[in-house]
């Protein structure tokens, strides 16, 4: 049975419904709709087919026909029956993979894959990546939603949205609903591609309903009689199964018809009146009892009615005598009543014995827990007021989630308890506090994590036991994950270092974070010797000659972000480059996990001058690295996309993509994120000689930067470097060189004193050019002897060259002026040089000019357009604004718009939507 196939050693994992991916079964009598089949069939060139009636009138039934002769020709079909429950992002995801790795696994394997290894991957990832392994199938590939008007969620239609606006298009979707779906089929790209299948299509003809008839065994029925019913019910074709069951006890059409024509009082009656009064008691009361569940099983029918209640026999005898029940599988092990008989059903038995009703649900919800089917047990514990029992399942479920690293389910799933409950149960607090950070929630996991606190004082103050001292560290490393990401690298630390000595038992996952907390705040303590004792003991720990986990990659992540900023390239690049196989073998390409390691090791590459190695590892990543990487992480992978696009003319993609960055930053409170945006923007202005855009910049962070990091330790001094470097480069820019000296003298012993080579290279870079702008030359020659000191020991290339012409001019005297003294930098000196020239010799391509060519353009309005015309050149919101003479939050409401209408989350993702070219299509970072 189905009940027990999922089982896997884990004892609480949380199992996908396997029926709802299947077709169910085509009721016996069956009338083939050969004209709706043919219609369908000669119309595969429509992407999206809607069939939509009230219930009864066959959709199911029309497209399981319809799936079943496909697959007779062997293409694959990826069925879904929905319900409430799939109104939920990642629920309605997993199903949607699910049910097309069933289909064929060469299509889901890698959507799989990312879902199973690393959830963090945001699900309209999983989507693209799902989408792709369509799009790479060689043949026709279809997927039926059933019941698709379920679907009701804003982030849930979104993911719907996307699937059928990028479908490829070898990709055919058809959705049965009893009503119009909420997804805005009118927003398809291709809208001319939608076909539509209604009540009056479905409604059975005079032929149909003789064919039926014909088929039921009932009498046989004259060419008036069959017109006469069928004309009674319209064609229903649950009316005329409603009629063929009263016919075999009536046998008299015209009465027969009449009754139905006068059962005004609604279906309960309808259903009433030529079913179930006609049953046989027992039968009746197991089609009463049994109605509380969504699918039966013999097993489970067994244990509601009690013993000996041979409740396989029972499903079999309504089958064969065609009542409104229809197995879900094709070995008939799981079956489901019609929503019409389900329904009447249920309000006869709250009707006539609501007492019974809870007894009902608890013995269901105790064969499902012992089925291991858990979404089903709670639902029916908390039906029958077993709200403890519900709560004991579920949280024992969100710890099996929270081992799995799935922050997005496991709040779906504690969402389905009611608040009370959790509020009174520490444990499942904690797991939602762990959910809220891991997905980056901080302002809840910060709400959620103290009230936590409070709870834990009140309950444990006078306590000391092994689980007090557990959930303290849980407590403790919950809030340095909260610190690192809200970017408070001392309480961090602190809170890592206080987590790490009360977790005498705690889980795996509670160490790594506490471990987190520690790297973060050491690396800006200037201790990386500190950083490497914790990686190494980390390693030991996890025994790692295996294959590593998620946990062990993003330790990596972490260890070469912090060498990165010592100037440990060449390590970086190993740990790296050996992270990142593991990471694509285990996660898959498209993973968060991938993507922060690659944005770290373009980075290595880019500073190496390895183009290629850059465009390569960074390419497809920027879209899942603006949702799911760190702040550090996030920086480089745009610093290295801004520069490879940069290089390749493209301005105004640059700038487009550091504004997407700069909003996250804004979003998620992360300044450091921000300076490092604006420093980047600054620098690239300078190069096109927008100095006045450059020094509004540099004022707007005068206002506020220096009040909030000047003078401060942490995470804060490298937010005061990116401010420094923005506010010296606009004064040299302006020819203010002796201003520009005072703030770069003061930044490089901050500098010096942290141990950050490549930031210490780069302000004695900008020191030498301030020194020569100012006359004072051998001044200059020092601070740049000193930079080629720094950038030849740890192999800086780029980040010198890209420092343009002036510095190129420095390179050529200090290698003319210098000594014998020097010839290790002089030979630096001269390798840079020579990088110089081969750029000049590459560099033919210019900025290219924006042209909308959009394939749709009543999907964006004309205003609408203007916008993202402007994006396309690099304007901010602001510059936006001031172009078109719009308050910044008229942009910005435009903005959401566009975003929702062409169903992308960034700027660079909407100018690509909306023209007629890739920008920066394999060589730079999209």
């Amino acid at each position: 049975m189905e009940a027990f196939s999922n089982r896997t050693g884990h004892e609480w994992r949380v199992s996908l419904i396997q029926t709802k991916m299947m077709p169910p079964c085509l009721p016996p009598g069956c009338v083939q709709r050969l004209a709706l089949l043919n219609r369908l069939s000669e119309r595969w060139e429509r992407s999206v087919t809607v069939v939509t009636a009230p219930a009864g009138f066959g959709k199911t039934t029309l497209l399981a026909e319809w799936s079943a002769a496909l697959s007779e020709q062997k293409y694959p079909v990826a069925w879904l029956s929905l319900d409430e429950e799939d109104d939920d992002p990642q629920q309605f995801g997993a199903y949607l993979v699910a049910a097309f790795s069933r289909a064929s696994e060469d299509i889901g394997w890698q959507a799989q894959q990312l879902l199973n290894n690393d959830p963090l991957t945001p699900i309209r990832t999983v989507i693209s990546v799902l989408l792709n392994g369509i799009a790479a199938f060689d043949r026709c590939v279809f997927l039926v939603l059933d019941d698709a008007d379920r679907l009701t969620a804003k982030p849930v239609l979104a993911i719907a949205l996307r699937l059928l606006r990028y479908a490829p298009e070898n990709m055919h979707v058809l959705l049965g609903a009893r009503g119009e779906p909420a997804l805005m089929l009118g927003q398809l790209r291709t809208p001319e591609k939608l076909m539509r299948v209604n009540v009056d299509d479905l409604r059975f003809s005079i032929d149909e309903a003789q064919v039926f008839f014909d088929q039921t065994g009932t009498a046989p029925l004259d060419r008036t009689s069959v017109k006469l019913l069928n004309e009674t019910t319209e064609g229903w074709v649950a009316g005329l199964q409603l009629a063929s069951l009263a016919l075999t006890q009536a046998g008299d059409a015209a009465r027969v018809a009449s009754n139905l024509a006068g059962s005004g009082s609604g279906i309960d009656r309808y259903l009433n009146d030529t079913v179930l009064k006609h049953l046989p008691s027992p039968m009746l009361r197991f089609l009463l009892y049994t109605s509380i569940l969504e699918r039966l099983t013999p097993g489970v029918c067994d244990a509601i009615m009690g013993g000996g209640a041979e409740s396989g026999k029972k499903l079999d005898w309504l089958e064969r005598h065609n009542v409104f029940i229809r197995p879900l599988d094709e070995r008939q092990e799981w079956y489901r009543y019609h929503a019409l008989l389900s329904d009447a059903l249920r309000r006869r038995l709250l009707r006539q014995m609501p007492h019974e009703a809870p007894l009902l649900h608890r013995r269901a919800c105790q064969w499902f827990a012992s089925a291991h089917l858990w979404p089903e047990a709670v639902r029916h514990a908390l039906a029958a007021g077993e709200v403890e029992q519900a709560a004991n399942w579920a949280e024992n479920c969100a710890i099996e989630m929270l081992e799995r690293g799935e922050p997005y389910t496991l709040l779906g799933w504690i969402e389905k308890l009611p608040a009370n409950v959790v509020h009174g149960r520490l444990r499942l607090r904690l797991t939602k506090a762990w959910a809220f950070a891991l997905s980056l929630q901080l302002t809840r996991a910060s709400t959620e994590i103290n009230a936590v606190v409070d709870q834990f004082n009140q309950m444990y103050r006078h306590h000391g036991g092994v689980a007090e001292e557990t959930a303290l560290a849980e407590v403790n490393a919950i809030g340095a994950l909260i610190a690192g990401a809200s970017d408070d690298s001392e309480r961090a630390f602190d809170l890592g270092r206080a987590a790490e000595a009360s977790m005498a038992s705690a889980a795996p996952w509670v160490k790594h974070y506490a471990h987190f907390g520690q790297i973060l705040g050491l690396t800006y303590r200037g201790e990386f010797d500190q950083i490497v004792h914790i990686r190494e003991v980390a390693r030991v720990e996890a025994h790692y000659g295996q294959e590593p986990n998620r946990s062990d990659l993003l330790r990596e992540a972490q260890y070469s972000q912090a060498a990165l900023i010592y100037g440990e390239l060449a390590d970086a690049r190993q740990v790296l480059e050996a992270a990142i196989r593991g990471a694509e073998k285990a996660l898959g390409t498209s993973s968060s996990c991938t993507t922060v390691l690659a944005g770290l090791l373009s980075s290595v590459y880019y500073e190496y001058n390895e183009l290629p190695e850059a465009r390569k590892v960074i390419a497809g990543r920027m879209t899942i690295a603006l949702q799911t990487a760190p702040q550090g992480g996030l920086a480089r992978h745009l610093r290295c996309a801004v520069r490879l696009l940069w290089r390749d003319g493209e301005m105004g993609s640059a700038l487009a993509v550091l504004e997407d960055g700069r909003q996250v930053a804004i979003a998620r409170q992360w300044l450091r994120l921000k300076l490092a945006c604006d420093a980047e923007t600054v620098r690239l202005l300078l190069d096109d000689g927008h100095v006045t855009r450059a020094r509004q910049i540099a004022d707007e962070l005068s206002t506020s930067v220096p009040m909030m990091c000047e003078g401060r330790v942490g995470s804060a001094a490298e937010t005061w470097t990116s401010y420094c470097l923005v506010q010296a480069r606009v004064l040299i820019a302006e020819n203010l060189g002796d201003r520009a000296v005072i703030i770069l003298v003061r930044l490089l012993d901050i500098l010096a004193a942290l141990g950050w080579r490549p930031s210490e290279a780069l302000a004695c870079l900008l020191l030498a050019r301030a020194f020569e702008q100012s006359g004072a030359s051998e001044k200059a020659i020092t601070a740049l002897g000193r930079a080629l000191r720094i950038g030849g020991a740890i192999g800086m290339i780029n980040s010198v060259v890209d420092e343009g012409p002036s510095v190129r001019e420095l390179l050529r005297r200090f290698c003319q002026v210098s000594g014998k003294d020097s010839f290790a930098e002089i030979a630096y000196a001269n390798r840079l040089l020579a990088v110089f020239d081969e750029l000049d010799n590459s560099q033919s391509a210019s900025g290219r000019s924006v042209q909308i060519v959009t394939s749709s353009p009543d999907i964006l309005s004309a205003r609408e357009l203007e916008i993202v015309t402007c994006v396309a050149r690099g304007l901010s919101n602001k510059e936006v604004g001031r172009a078109l003479k719009l308050a910044p939050e008229t942009v910005k409401w435009h903005m959401k718009n566009i975003f929702e209408k062409l169903n992308v989350s960034s700027r660079i993702e909407a100018v690509q939507s909306v023209l007629g070219f890739k920008v920066g299509e394999d060589r730079a970072a999209m």
